[in-house]
């Protein structure tokens, strides 16, 4: 059991839940979210957003499960199951984000681990939101070329023939869309899927997704995925 730190306001319906959990953790990783007992059913697949004082959140109410979240406040007790599924690379000198909505999440943590390792690394982060959003306030704090679309499709804005290497993580559209662009201009892309999950550790089968090596599991495997190896994509 963990405590809540901080419940901050993001914009609408998007807050920043910092928590005192203390354990290793990389960028792309996932945790399952639960503050309540038997319903919902399902513990909430959220992507770390940041590791400051203990692991921290960005999360976006969509139903029931994120509303009670949203209710939290400081000294309420949360379960985080995790960390869970595989990592972003952080060793690279350029790369593009593009992420949409909640999507965004795991890009905030992995530009500060690269900076550790590349604090020169060419990096831009591109931004789709609808127009009532602010998720750029969520990046204030570390050093990225920060681009933003309010509304109509970010991938129409994606500089893709100057960028050699793509993370993308939103709408499953929006990631497809980056797949299919890049792949025109030799660009590598790797696609976090945002797959419903019931349990988090590959035994349920339900966030299964189809690629050239076989049927994986998006929790186990994943969620990160080579973008040529996503069939469909």
């Amino acid at each position: 059991m963990s405590k809540i730190l901080e419940n901050k306001k993001v914009c609408k319906d998007y807050f920043i839940l910092r928590t005192d959990l203390k354990t290793k953790v990389y960028p792309g990783q996932f945790f399952m979210l639960r503050a309540w007992d038997n319903y919902p059913t399902l513990s909430r697949p959220v992507s770390v957003y940041d590791v400051t004082d203990g692991v921290d959140f960005l999360i976006e109410k969509r139903g029931l499960g994120t509303e009670i979240l949203e209710k939290l406040v400081p000294g309420d007790d949360i379960k985080l199951y995790g960390p869970y599924g595989n990592m972003f690379y952080p060793n690279v000198d350029e790369l593009a984000m593009v992420g949409g909505g909640v999507g965004v999440a795991p890009f905030h943590y992995l530009i500060k681990e690269i900076r550790k390792l590349k604090p020169d690394a060419d990096l831009t982060l591109y931004i789709g939101e609808q127009e009532e959003l602010e998720l750029e306030n969520a990046f204030f704090d570390v050093s990225v070329n920060l681009i933003v679309k309010k509304g109509g499709y970010i991938t129409d804005i994606v500089d893709f023939e100057n960028h050699e290497l793509i993370y993308t993580c939103g709408p499953e559209i929006m990631m497809k869309k980056v797949v299919e662009l890049a792949k025109v201009h030799d660009s590598k892309t790797y696609v976090s899927l945002e797959k419903r999950m019931g349990c988090g550790v590959g035994a349920c089968l339900s966030c299964t997704c189809e690629t050239t090596k076989g049927r994986k599991r998006s929790c186990k495997e994943g969620p990160i995925f080579k973008g040529e190896e996503l069939i469909g994509y």
